[in-house]
Formats: C-alpha cells, structure tokens, sequence
C-alpha cells in the first residue's frame, strides 16, 4: 500500500469518528474542527518528512487503445 494512500484511509478514518462523535454529542463541531486540522498537519508533516518512496507509475492508455465493447441494440417488438 503505497504512502498517499495510508495517509488518505487514515485522514478518511479520522473524519468519520470526529463525526461520529460530533453526532453522538461526545465533542463539540469546534473541537472536531480543531482535531481534524491538527491530524492534517501530522499527516502533511509526515508526508514531508518520509523519503520518497520508489513508485511506478502505470502506463497510461488513451481513449483511442481502449476497446469498447457495441451498444445493445434495442429488441424490436
């Protein structure tokens, strides 16, 4: 799993609980408001602060390579 997407899953998973508790009445919106930037700020620190990891990117298609399968045509009655 590559870096982006742990950080994504866990910035994902932060929010649902802050609004998890936010709907519970467990914390007020503000105090979600101030966990969910303070988790940005880590997770964009340790974004800066990791090595770049070796990634391959996959090659890309164009429009025109990819093969399409006709549209139905409609039964007649």
């Amino acid at each position: 799993m590559t870096d982006k997407l742990k950080r994504t899953i866990l910035g994902a998973v932060i929010a649902i609980a802050l609004a998890a508790a936010v709907s519970y009445g467990l914390i007020s919106q503000q105090t979600a408001d101030n966990f969910q930037n303070k988790a940005d700020q880590a997770i964009a620190e340790d974004q800066g602060a990791s090595p770049p990891a070796n990634q391959q990117q996959a090659p890309s298609t164009s429009a025109s390579d990819e093969r399409q399968a006709p549209a139905p045509q409609p039964a007649k009655p």
